[in-house]
């Protein structure tokens, strides 16, 4: 593996997540950015940064783990960690990852971890194109992303802002799209807007102006960007 992994770990015993951390230390690339013991702190935790990869305990004190997945942004990678096989239908309906029944063995671990590897790879060679098709009520349109400035949130669906002036409502959300193009570089900085970084013109306050638009920064998403923009 030789991708680098921001790594959140949600998980409220102890010994159990003293095993996932050791495991996950003969991972040179793997950095374990925080390790919250409830859903309100790792809710708290997603609403200013974002991570790879999250290993998921189902069962902890202020709720299910199943309860933070609405609050994930951008596309990391879940796992669900738990000592109860009838959270399985449960855990893939929510479109997680890989399901580890604890306790797992030291070989069950690397062979999900090296499945991530594999999964991220394959996304990464297809989300490399800077061309995406989207669909627009019944016609698909070829968009060059680097002619992107800017997505909106408009309901359920997003609005494309191109350079040429036009802007595209298309049949995904914003949730959706940022799925699709996050390799690139776009970035959300509010619940309604994504931006293309590269097309930033200037940044005042709480508001960032790119070709005549302006767009705000959410509160939530703040810390966020500005260590993006600090890199």
């Amino acid at each position: 593996m030789s991708t680098k992994y921001s790594v959140l770990i949600v998980e409220d015993d102890e010994f159990s997540s003293a095993v996932l951390e050791r495991n996950l230390s003969f991972f040179e690339n793997v950095t374990i950015e925080s390790i919250s013991t409830n859903v309100k702190d790792a809710i708290e935790f997603l609403s200013l940064n974002s991570v790879d990869i999250i290993f998921l305990d189902i069962e902890l004190p202020d709720g299910k783990g199943f309860d933070i997945i609405p609050f994930i942004t951008g596309n990391p990678t879940v796992i669900v960690l738990t000592g109860d096989e009838g959270y399985a239908f449960s855990a893939f309906e929510n479109g997680v990852f890989d399901f580890l029944k604890k306790p797992f063995t030291p070989a069950r671990f690397k062979t999900c971890m090296d499945r991530i590897d594999q999964s991220k790879k394959k996304k990464e060679v297809i989300n490399d194109s800077p061309i995406l098709f989207v669909k627009s009520g019944i016609t698909h349109i070829k968009v060059n992303l680097n002619e992107l400035l800017y997505v909106e949130a408009v309901n359920d669906y997003a609005k494309l802002f191109l350079q040429n002036g036009k802007n595209i409502l298309i049949n995904l959300s914003l949730k959706e799209l940022l799925q699709k193009i996050q390799h690139h570089s776009f970035l959300q900085v509010h619940r309604s807007y994504v931006i293309n970084m590269e097309q930033i013109e200037l940044v005042e306050n709480d508001s960032i102006h790119i070709k005549g638009f302006e767009i705000p920064i959410g509160k939530t998403y703040r810390q966020s960007f500005q260590k993006v923009l600090n890199k």
